[in-house]
């Protein structure tokens, strides 16, 4: 399994709305990309992609920008993953077409990735980052 640029600023990204959710006040761009440590330009491209899939709404103007679409609880990380990067594990086409018996293995691979990432949210990243900053904070 490969994970994609493109795939971990998408999640990066709504990491960050994420954090912001509670407050429901849109997030500028430049500070998506400031906070995540990610390219504006490409960001752009990404939140597009976001918005068209439903998980982003934006606002214009001075005080605009983006604001998950719905409460990070119901958005999973395999949603995200499927919606920008297609499967999980992609099997080759010539182990599909000679019949390799590896395929069921990498589908049974697959399945268990689905069930990993499909109970992930993104409230529970949103947890574990809290509660890593918290211990971090804790030893200084």
């Amino acid at each position: 399994m490969r994970i994609s640029a493109k795939c971990d600023y998408a999640c990066r990204a709504l990491l960050e709305l994420s954090l912001h959710w509670p407050d429901k006040v849109p997030v500028h761009i430049k500070q998506i990309s400031k906070n995540q440590e990610m390219p504006e330009r490409y960001l752009v491209q990404i939140l597009i992609q976001l918005k068209r899939l439903g998980l982003v709404t934006s606002s214009r103007g001075k005080e605009g920008g983006y604001i998950l679409a719905k409460s990070p609880e119901n958005i999973r990380l395999g949603e995200v993953m499927r919606a920008i990067s297609g499967d999980l594990l992609p099997i080759a086409d010539s182990a599909l077409r000679n019949g390799s018996v590896f395929v069921g293995i990498w589908k049974e691979v697959e399945g268990a990735m689905e069930d990993i990432l499909g109970k992930v949210s993104f409230a529970d990243i949103c947890r574990k980052l809290t509660q890593k900053e918290k211990v971090l904070m804790y030893q200084i």
